[in-house]
């Protein structure tokens, strides 16, 4: 039997009937949440928060956190009903949230009508990443209830953390002219190139990645030109792709916040040809920083940390890696300020080892 707990939470910035956002700050009109699904949780569980990480994409002073218990079932999430009804239309119907987990399962954002599951997965952990999902097909559609199941595998992720902020309900109509977008897979990574014709007060574009499920993630986002009557030609590599089909749109923002969605273009996949260490980022850091290499096979991979006098301080990764770009998140709470040294070692399960070093600085 399903578990109920209702929360009452000034959490709603405007009316959904006007392209609203979710903010899950402690301002606005009352919206109330009913949880369900999480067996023995409480209050305790669920609710307006202090973000865990004000920077990058979302430097909110508060957040949304939802903790799994270890017997909630698969579904356990939360619906909202107080919000009355509203129709998707052009205007609303490309719905975006940012998300910050410490696992990497599906995120359910389910609108009731049509009542279709929507899983988009997260591709990064304890960051914040902003996911989209797509219900034009369902435009005309009255929707009465949102339901939100932050941690959705085929097995509950017993203990997870999830925090989510910003549901925004897109506007898409902008006076940005889009006349061309392609992608090419080359030996560094797989290649977009844009063009507009003219441009009107544009932020810039978030470049969106997807799969076969047409599940969206934002990956990066580039600079616009603001406003300028001339052609710009725009360009940006995606070096994490790896083989297979992926799919990439555009999601070109606005200085008010309005945007609009790109067609979306399809290519092969990239394997890297040769192993690879880059460089952390950010460096210098504090606390964490994000180690990235390349794998042309799959490898057992090591990365440890060592200090100015060899001595190893750090394990970071032991592990099994497919073929690919990979990224691994490096928490360094418990070193000192200072200059480290972070290895590489993979062993292919065909070929000779491979062996890299490089510099990071920790700044406290």
């Amino acid at each position: 039997m399903k578990k109920l707990l209702v929360l009452s939470l000034f959490l709603f910035s405007v009316s959904l009937y006007a392209q609203s956002t979710i903010d899950f700050e402690t301002v606005g009109a009352d919206y109330t949440w009913t949880f369900f699904a999480n067996s023995t949780a409480d209050s305790t569980h669920y609710g307006v928060v202090d973000n865990p990480s004000k920077t990058g994409i979302n430097t909110s002073a508060k957040c949304f956190k939802f903790v799994v218990v270890p017997a909630a079932d698969r579904w356990a999430g939360m619906f909202g009903q107080s919000h009355g009804s509203f129709q998707l239309n052009e205007n609303n119907s490309m719905i975006t949230i940012m998300v910050y987990k410490d696992v990497l399962t599906p995120f359910n954002l389910k609108l009731e009508p049509p009542a279709q599951d929507h899983n988009v997965t997260n591709s990064l952990t304890n960051q914040w990443e902003k996911l989209t999902f797509d219900y034009s097909a369902a435009i005309g559609t009255t929707v009465n209830t949102i339901t939100i199941i932050p941690d959705f595998p085929a097995s509950r992720t017993a203990g997870s953390t999830n925090y989510f902020d910003n549901i925004e309900f897109i506007h898409q109509s902008v006076p940005v002219e889009l006349t061309s977008f392609s992608a090419t897979s080359g030996k560094t990574g797989i290649e977009l190139n844009w063009t507009t014709a003219t441009e009107k007060n544009n932020k810039g574009f978030e470049i969106l990645k997807g799969n076969s499920d047409n599940a969206f993630r934002t990956i990066a986002f580039v600079d616009g030109k603001g406003t300028t009557t001339s052609p710009q030609d725009y360009r940006f590599v995606d070096q994490t792709a790896v083989s297979g089909k992926v799919y990439y749109r555009l999601r070109q923002v606005d200085f008010d916040g309005t945007s609009k969605f790109s067609k979306t273009i399809e290519v092969g996949g990239f394997t890297p040809t040769e192993f690879e260490l880059s460089q952390n980022f950010p460096n210098p850091f504090n606390p964490t920083t994000t180690i990235q290499f390349s794998l042309p096979s799959a490898s057992k991979v090591s990365v440890k940390v060592f200090d100015m006098l060899g001595k190893e301080v750090a394990t970071v990764v032991n592990d099994n890696f497919s073929a690919g770009v990979q990224k691994v998140v490096y928490n360094a709470s418990n070193l000192a300020s200072g200059m480290y040294i972070y290895q590489l070692n993979a062993v292919p399960t065909q070929g000779s080892a491979f062996t890299s070093s490089k510099m990071m600085t920790i700044l406290k």
